[in-house]
């Protein structure tokens, strides 16, 4: 099972500290979301993100994406998404790779789908680790990689306090359909990206090695 994409504007209520004018106007949006008024939430955020703030960037492909305050726009999403994304939000590299994925108004692209969750993934975001996963898994887009994608499965689990996710499913059925000497790499390969701030700089040593 692939995990789908963030339709929820889930970070506006744990934005990071911003400029106090910008704060400001994060605020203003966090409360109308959280009362239901995307307009006022869609007035606040536009001006921040025609300003290049990548969160109200983030914020604005996910109210185009549902539709919330304004016309549902996928392609228009995806644009705030990858703007978002190319100055280093996660929730964004993550959305705009799962749009990729599953051609959410763009054309299905796996090699862009592994591109954007790879930042993220780097970052410890534990869905972009298990699609990476799948990827690799299945070779789209990427070369195949079981022993790579069950150590990301495995990183993905470790890192998720509920330990149930998909992640969860797919390596238990990755792991049945390989050897064990196989299962052992991944599980060196784990225990090695696992290593305290190890995670970036040795994912990023396997995706040279295998370009």
């Amino acid at each position: 099972m692939i995990i789908g994409h963030r339709s929820m504007l889930v970070a506006l209520a744990l934005l990071l500290a911003v400029v106090p004018s910008a704060r400001a106007g994060f605020d203003q949006a966090a409360a109308a979301f959280d009362k239901g008024d995307y307009a006022t939430a869609l007035e606040e955020l536009k001006p921040l993100a025609a300003k290049g703030d990548a969160r109200s960037q983030y914020a604005m492909g996910v109210l185009a994406e549902n539709g919330f305050g304004m016309p549902k726009d996928l392609k228009q999403a995806a644009a705030w998404y990858r703007k978002a994304a190319e100055q280093g939000n996660t929730d964004a590299q993550f959305n705009l790779g799962a749009m990729y994925e599953h051609g959410i108004g763009i054309p299905v692209n796996y090699a862009e789908a592994a591109r954007w969750y790879r930042p993220a993934a780097e970052a410890g975001d534990i869905d972009a680790l298990s699609n990476l996963g799948v990827l690799y898994e299945k070779g789209s887009g990427v070369p195949q990689d079981k022993v790579l994608a069950l150590a990301l499965y495995n990183v993905s689990v470790a890192l998720d306090s509920n330990k149930n996710g998909t992640a969860a499913a797919n390596r238990q059925g990755l792991a049945n359909r390989m050897s064990l000497d196989d299962v052992r790499k991944a599980l060196a390969l784990t225990n090695e990206l696992l290593e305290p701030n190890q995670l970036k700089t040795g994912l990023q040593a396997q995706w040279r090695a295998r370009k």
